[in-house]
């Protein structure tokens, strides 16, 4: 069996040579729409296509970020729609999977009693080395995340403008389909490396930007509820762990 992962990038120079060199290991294939890089983006994917086969699509994307001037569910859907593969794994450019991912995926693939997976989601906070957690109110960071499914289930994605969401076929429910658990963790580097926060994208105003400085506050204390967090006690992707090398990023000493 193949699998597809399908990925939109915007400006995501930092992301794109771990991704890739990540991805190739376990996809049979990989499919990206970018919405208009200005960056070193698109030099990156042209770098890296030897090492998985990767096909790339413009789209340029308009209107201002993360608000209802974009059409993210267009172009996530487009992507399913170029999907040649069994499965389809969306995962967005900075996202990796757990290094254990490639022993375990034929297993996953061939299993007939699951049409769905979803896998446990790790949200790094203001570095590498720190995560963050559930709190009460804000209880949206220690959950897991559905990432991958067969291809001829007829999952899309809704209608929505940013931050869309999966549904099945004639707009049931994601939970009615066969669910099978991973215990493969899915990395999130968002908020630990690169540029940390984009553009308008201090959603919920969960990081306090300093004044005229654009500097992040990773330790802003939110007015509705407590932004908890905890030390990392497990061990990066090995392409991470070489990036944080090269750069001279060392963990917190204890």
């Amino acid at each position: 069996m193949k699998l597809s992962v399908i990925v939109p990038v915007l400006n995501e120079e930092t992301f794109v040579p771990l991704y890739i060199e990540s991805v190739s290991r376990f996809a049979n294939e990989i499919i990206i729409v970018d919405g208009g890089s200005t960056d070193g983006t698109l030099k990156h994917i042209e770098r890296l296509q030897n090492l998985c086969s990767i096909r790339l699509f413009r789209f340029q994307q308009i209107g201002m970020p993360y608000t209802e001037d974009w059409n993210e569910s267009l172009v996530r859907n487009f992507l399913i729609d170029q999907a040649q593969g069994d499965w389809i794994m969306n995962l967005d450019i900075d996202e990796l999977m757990d290094d254990r991912f490639k022993e375990v995926l034929p297993q996953l693939m061939s299993n007939n009693e699951v049409d769905i997976y979803q896998f446990p989601f790790v949200n790094f906070w203001g570095d590498p080395w720190t995560i963050r957690i559930n709190s009460p109110g804000d209880e949206r960071w220690s959950n897991d995340i559905t990432r991958m499914w067969r291809a001829n289930k007829g999952i899309r994605y809704r209608d929505e403008k940013h931050h869309c969401t999966l549904e099945a076929a004639e707009g049931q429910s994601i939970w009615s389909i066969p669910r099978g658990r991973s215990d493969v963790f899915i990395y999130h580097y968002h908020y630990a490396l690169g540029r940390k926060i984009k553009f308008n994208d201090n959603r919920r105003r969960d990081v306090n930007l300093l004044e005229n400085e654009g500097i992040p506050d990773w330790s802003y204390k939110h007015s509705e509820y407590e932004i908890a967090t905890a030390p990392f006690q497990g061990q990066h992707p090995e392409v991470v762990r070489r990036y944080l090398k090269a750069i001279g990023f060392e963990p917190h000493s204890n």
